[in-house]
């Protein structure tokens, strides 16, 4: 008896973290999905800056070898 008690309680609380985890899994993937849409942004707008320092740069060189 004492050991069906102790099984119960151990899958019962394996159980309850399954359920845990499926109900917390959407808002860590919702989570990731943001942090790589922000990751995607930040790469964009460097680039933007980035290829306006090179344009600016490119420019100021020829004037300069002129």
């Amino acid at each position: 008896m004492k050991s069906i008690l102790i099984t119960a309680s151990v899958l019962g609380a394996a159980a309850a973290g399954v359920v845990l985890y499926m109900r917390n899994r959407d808002r860590v993937d919702s989570a990731i999905g943001e942090v790589k849409d922000n990751a995607r942004n930040a790469f964009r707008k460097m680039n933007k800056h980035y290829r306006k320092v090179e344009k600016n740069a490119q420019h100021s060189m020829q004037h300069a070898m002129s």
